[in-house]
C-alpha cells in the first residue's frame, strides 16, 4: 500500500468568543502556537499469582484536558481572559479641564495624568490652589503620561490642575471578570499540504491566569496562556464531542 504523506505545519488565525455574550468569535492576534495535551487517569491490577509480574487488567480515563496559546499581539483584548480583565475603549479628541492631580511638590517627583495625553494638542498645567499657570521647563517636565517636578518649581502640596486632550486608548482592569468561559476557533491550514484547510473548535474552556508578563525587555514580548476545556453539556449525539473537534482537507 503507497504511504500517504499528511505531514503538518499549521498556520492560521484564532478566534475567541466569550460564551454568553453578545459578540461572536473575534480575532486573537498573531499566534506563534496553539497546543492541546490530555491528561490521564489509569488504574492497573497487577498479576500477583506468579512471579515476573505484569497486569492483569487496566482501566484508562481522560482526567483533564488542556491547552496553550502564545500570544505575540498584546491587545487588551488578548490579554483579558488570562488576566481576568475587563476591556473599556478610550476615545480620542476628548477634553479634559482642570483635572486635580495630588503632589508633594518634591524635586524629581512623577504626577500622573488620568489618562494618557494627545501631545500634539495644547497641555495646560496650572496650580491646585490659585490657578495661576505653570511653566513647562521652569516648574515641571512632561512625559508620555505625566510630569516631572523640577528643582524650585511652584509645584506643592496643592497639587496641579491638567487640561489635556486625551488620545485614544484602550484600557485593561485586571481581576475584575474572573472564570468566565469562552469558545475557541482556529481558521487554520496545513503550510506542508499546499496550504489546504484545518480548523478547530473547541466548544467550552477556561483560561488560568497567566504566571508571567514581560513588560521590559529587549525581545519582542510574547505571553504564553493556559486553558482547560471543559465538557460541553449543550452538545449531545453519538460519536461527537463536547469538547473539541477538528477537521482537515484532504
Amino acid at each position: 500500500m503507497e504511504r500517504v504523506d499528511r505531514s503538518y505545519i499549521g498556520k492560521g488565525n484564532i478566534y475567541l468568543k466569550l460564551r454568553g455574550g453578545n459578540t461572536g468569535f473575534l480575532h486573537f492576534g498573531n499566534c506563534s502556537a496553539l497546543g492541546v495535551s490530555f491528561e490521564e487517569d489509569k488504574k492497573q491490577q497487577k498479576d500477583y499469582t506468579k512471579a515476573g509480574g505484569g497486569n492483569t487488567n487496566s482501566v484508562s480515563t481522560i482526567s483533564n484536558v488542556v491547552g496553550t496559546v502564545t500570544a505575540l499581539d498584546l491587545t487588551a483584548e488578548t490579554l483579558a481572559p488570562a488576566l481576568g480583565a475587563a476591556v473599556s475603549k478610550i476615545a480620542g479628541g476628548t477634553q479634559v479641564t482642570d483635572e486635580v492631580l495630588p503632589a508633594t511638590g518634591t524635586t524629581g517627583e512623577f504626577i500622573p495624568f488620568n489618562s494618557i495625553p494627545d501631545k500634539t494638542q495644547t497641555i495646560t498645567i496650572k496650580d491646585g490652589l490659585d490657578d495661576s499657570v505653570l511653566v513647562e521647563g521652569t516648574d515641571y517636565e512632561l512625559t508620555d503620561n505625566g510630569l516631572l517636578v523640577l528643582e524650585g518649581s511652584a509645584i506643592d502640596t496643592d497639587g496641579v490642575k491638567a487640561s489635556y486632550t486625551k488620545s485614544a486608548a484602550e484600557v485593561l482592569e485586571a481581576l475584575v471578570e474572573a472564570g468566565q468561559e469562552f469558545s475557541l476557533y482556529f481558521d487554520g491550514l496545513n503550510e506542508a499540504q499546499s496550504g489546504k484547510p484545518v480548523n478547530i473548535r473547541i466548544h467550552r474552556l477556561k483560561f488560568s491566569p497567566v504566571t508571567g508578563l514581560a513588560l521590559i525587555g529587549d525581545e519582542f514580548a510574547e505571553m504564553e496562556m493556559e486553558f482547560e476545556i471543559l465538557s460541553d453539556g449543550a452538545i449531545s449525539g453519538a460519536g461527537i464531542s463536547k469538547f473539541m473537534k477538528v477537521a482537515q482537507a484532504l
